[in-house]
């Protein structure tokens, strides 16, 4: 399946999303995925939201040494960019947060900052603390012009089969299935790729004509249960 080349399209085709200052509303991705998982009675197994954003050399100077002010640092060289690390210091918290300033020694090309949240499991412990992270990201980070992705793996149990829950996730947040493809390649980790997409967020991508903002990767493992990874506005980590 050549899911590479469709990926690139997708990234290319993906809309800006206003992100400046961090203010969640109700409309939260990430938020909105894991509460429709646990209300049909599976786990979230682990969750990000990641943020991008290409920026100035001269701003990425500024952001490695505001960065490095507040958390802990390292820095990669390699023949091609010097890669800017930033973690914190606490290890054992429920919800992480890491950043990385990439500049290419091109100077043709831009710099590129990103920021990571994640977390292994969800409650409404973690939803509160990942507002509280969200909302106290430097509003100097980013612009209007950051890109978000938001990401989360469920599997399905004794519970629900896979088909009800691809039935109420579809119906909870009124997808619209736009496009499905099945990988016929011998020894694929992946068995189907659902894109679709729900009126509910204001983030969108549009290919060949067509209004997408979730990407749905199912993979059935040896007990028969099913492993969804979910995205949107598409998937950026592997599935």
């Amino acid at each position: 399946m050549k899911k590479t080349g469709l990926f690139l399209l997708l990234l290319l085709a993906l809309l800006t999303k206003t992100v400046f200052g961090y203010t969640t509303t109700a409309d939260d991705e990430i938020v909105d995925l894991a509460s429709v998982v646990l209300e049909n009675n599976l786990a979230v197994e682990d969750w990000q939201v990641t943020i991008k954003e290409q920026v100035t050399r001269a701003k990425a100077d500024k952001l490695v040494q505001q960065l490095k002010n507040s958390y802990l640092a390292s820095t990669t060289n390699d023949e091609n960019v010097i890669k800017y690390s930033f973690s914190d210091a606490q290890k054992q918290k429920s919800v992480v947060e890491s950043f990385k300033v990439i500049v290419p020694k091109n100077a043709n090309y831009k710099a590129e900052v990103i920021a990571v949240i994640r977390g292994d499991y969800w409650d409404q412990s973690i939803k509160q603390a990942y507002y509280s992270t969200i909302n106290a990201l430097p509003e100097s980070l980013f612009t209007k012009q950051a890109k978000e992705f938001a990401c989360l793996t469920t599997e399905s149990n004794g519970t629900i089969s896979s088909d009800d829950f691809l039935k109420a996730f579809m119906n909870e947040l009124k997808v619209k299935q736009i496009l499905t493809q099945t990988d016929n390649i011998n020894h694929s980790t992946v068995g189907k790729i659902i894109y679709g997409y729900t009126p509910l967020w204001n983030q969108e991508i549009s290919i060949m004509d067509k209004t997408m903002n979730i990407q749905l990767a199912m993979n059935e493992n040896e007990n028969g249960d099913t492993t969804f990874t979910i995205g949107t506005p598409i998937l950026i980590t592997e599935y």
